[in-house]
């Protein structure tokens, strides 16, 4: 008994060790602000089709007339695909040059993401 109580709690502690880095990793809260919700119009610059998620980059022209750059990140890849989305697709689609309206929550870190 006491070795299937020991198996138990071990394999209890190691499944909380394994999950806690990815219940982080996918923690919206901890990387974005929800309060604080952006709508960013700009000119694509660039479209990284990556894991785990994919990114825009729009240059954002400010109302001194400086540009900024911001980047949108999507959902995963797989997420993607699955709801129809491939990277030729993606390459066709979003073209260099084309203005977009980015709606998101500002990063917390003060970063240039959402």
């Amino acid at each position: 008994m006491k070795n299937r109580t020991l198996t138990v709690v071990t394999l209890a502690v190691f499944l909380m060790a394994v999950a806690a880095p990815l219940i982080a990793h996918h923690s919206f809260s901890s990387e974005y602000d929800q309060s604080k919700r952006l709508t960013l119009q700009g000119k694509i610059t660039n479209f990284e089709w990556v894991n785990p998620h994919s990114w825009i980059h729009i240059e954002v022209t400010n109302p001194d007339g400086s540009k900024t750059i911001w980047k949108g990140e999507t959902p995963p890849v797989n997420v993607l695909y699955r709801n129809g989305w491939t990277k030729p697709m993606v390459e066709d689609m979003v073209k260099k040059g084309e203005v977009v309206t980015l709606v998101g929550s500002a990063a917390k870190d003060g970063s240039n993401h959402v």
